[in-house]
């Protein structure tokens, strides 16, 4: 009997062993799991060496108008870098908690952003990090402009009443485009010539712009650098909007858009061309009596 008992807890200690290291196995392959499921979405900056991913699951915001996030980067030929980013939207401040090099096995951006303490400092137009700035706060804008909206709703005087919206994109030459054109880039592998080509380029652009309800009239001009093969080479303000927000949403519409279609009729040996287009946002008020 007491050997039979003592075989008994034995195959039993044996087993509740074996369970134990189960259940560590899947404790870390969880982890690892955890560690691995992100997000990465690749911004557009303005320069050709260097490459920039936002991890979109892990923005976080963490007081009014202010957000963290983790970014990773690679500046040329250099290693892949990370970077756990704080940003103000309200003051345009940002900081880096904390970089170093990009490890996936290691990458745990929840921990970092457990205490965000970091010094903050204005946003440098010239640095590769605006880009992520902005970008984060284009994707949070639409939840502070709901905000924005509500409260607007209730302090409206009742002597006014909005009637439309109405924003609209124009090419260099003046015209208008419409926005059926873009059933040609979905249709349409090529554009036949320069005019076509503005026109669908446009429609793509302005089916990815979202301009916010700001109320008031406002006009921009961007002139956008495409390389042949389509790709966004570089763009820049020749007027700005004179609105924060709606500068941002005309740059979150370009980079949205990227890629576009080939170039056509560029003369040989010309690597890319210039296009200007004018954003523009009208908002309307009647009288009620």
């Amino acid at each position: 009997m007491l050997a039979l008992k003592f075989c008994f807890l034995f195959n039993k200690n044996k087993k509740a062993g074996k369970m134990k290291k189960i259940l560590l196995l899947m404790v870390i392959a969880a982890s690892c799991t955890s560690a691995i499921a992100v997000d990465w979405q690749q911004i557009y900056t303005n320069s050709a060496n260097v490459s920039l991913y936002i991890d979109k699951d892990s923005v976080k915001n963490i007081n009014p108008n202010e957000y963290v996030y983790a970014i990773k980067y690679r500046v040329a030929s250099n290693p892949q870098q990370v970077a756990y980013i704080k940003s103000n939207f309200d003051t345009n401040y940002l900081g880096v908690i904390q970089s170093g090099l990009f490890d996936e096995t290691a990458y745990r951006p929840q921990a970092v952003f457990a205490n965000p303490r970091v010094f903050m400092k204005p946003v440098m137009k010239d640095s590769f990090l605006s880009f992520a700035h902005t970008w984060v706060c284009d994707l949070t804008s639409p939840l502070q402009q709901k905000q924005v909206k509500n409260e607007t709703n209730v302090q409206t005087s009742k002597t006014t009443k909005p009637e439309k919206v109405k924003p609209v994109l124009r090419g260099a030459d003046g015209r208008n485009i419409k926005s059926n054109a873009l059933n040609q880039v979905i249709n349409e592998s090529k554009a036949e010539n320069m005019k076509e080509y503005v026109s669908v380029t446009g429609a793509k652009l302005a089916s990815n712009w979202q301009p916010p309800k700001s109320g008031r009239n406002t006009q921009a001009i961007v002139i956008l650098e495409i390389g042949a093969d389509g790709s966004l080479q570089n763009y820049k303000f020749a007027k700005s909007s004179g609105d924060k927000l709606t500068d941002r949403s005309i740059m979150s519409a370009i980079e949205l858009s990227a890629p576009f279609l080939k170039v056509p009729e560029l003369k040989h040996g010309v690597q890319s061309t210039d296009i200007q287009f004018v954003f523009e946002y009208k908002y309307f008020r009647k009288s009620v009596i």
